[in-house]
């Protein structure tokens, strides 16, 4: 008999993926308790999932690494967890609808105004605030932030471009840790040096002032199909 389980059960990982977990380890679950460091003062108690799935895919030298030689299977092992943790979010957004306030835009009010009194067939709207990355909320915000930067600073005098080369021999000397990969085999890997370099071309760009100096600045992340991080600062 089939039976659908959670995301959030232990084993749905290992389960999902029987090659890359042979022995059922269990995978993520809520309230996995959160090791603080030494003086930190954080009321946060548990770990995310974010978090535990990022700690769970970093390749370390006295630890076997049949995860990341897996292939294909690694890859769409890497979507999963992405999807879990985006499910994740969406189920916080839907069941906190009353902490965002969402009865302020909701529009239920406005109907039972225009005289709909039978409000169940209104329908419940599910309102993502701006804080969602790539909710309508989220992108008309960012765009309206622009265009404040651009009446205040002006129009922009530079439109840079930073692609991702795969050749770059930080991608390759970690490829070189085990042998027969290639960069597309490792994403994780490509986009972590990327995102390193790009926060030190900001800073050149920013503080070191290489191009003058800076009054304000924006930039946006693109994937292209071949999986190259694609990137371009104003």
């Amino acid at each position: 008999m089939l039976q659908r389980i959670s995301e959030l059960h232990p084993s749905y990982m290992s389960m999902q993926y029987p090659l890359l977990f042979p022995y059922g380890e269990d995978g993520f679950r809520p309230e996995i308790e959160c090791q603080k460091k030494r003086g930190d003062k954080g009321k946060r108690k548990y770990v995310t999932m974010l978090e535990f799935y990022a700690y769970r895919i970093q390749q370390r030298l006295n630890q076997a690494t049949v995860l990341q030689m897996s292939g294909r299977l690694f890859l769409q092992f890497l979507v999963d967890p992405a999807t879990c943790i985006e499910q994740w979010r969406l189920n916080w957004y839907r069941t906190n609808q009353g902490k965002l306030r969402t009865e302020l835009y909701r529009g239920l009010h406005d109907a039972i105004e225009n005289g709909d009194t039978r409000t169940e067939q209104v329908g419940q709207r599910i309102i993502l605030p701006s804080t969602y990355n790539g909710s309508p909320r989220n992108k008309q915000q960012n765009y309206q932030d622009a265009m404040a930067i651009c009446r205040w600073a002006g129009y922009p005098d530079l439109f840079i471009t930073f692609t991702c080369n795969p050749k770059w021999p930080e991608i390759q000397d970690m490829l070189d840790l085990t042998p027969g990969q290639k960069p597309e085999d490792r994403p994780d890997i490509v986009a972590r040096v990327f995102m390193l370099k790009l926060k030190e071309l900001m800073n050149d760009i920013k503080n070191e002032k290489c191009f003058g100096q800076t009054i304000a600045s924006k930039f946006t992340n693109q994937l292209q199909i071949y999986y190259c991080l694609h990137d371009c600062p104003k």
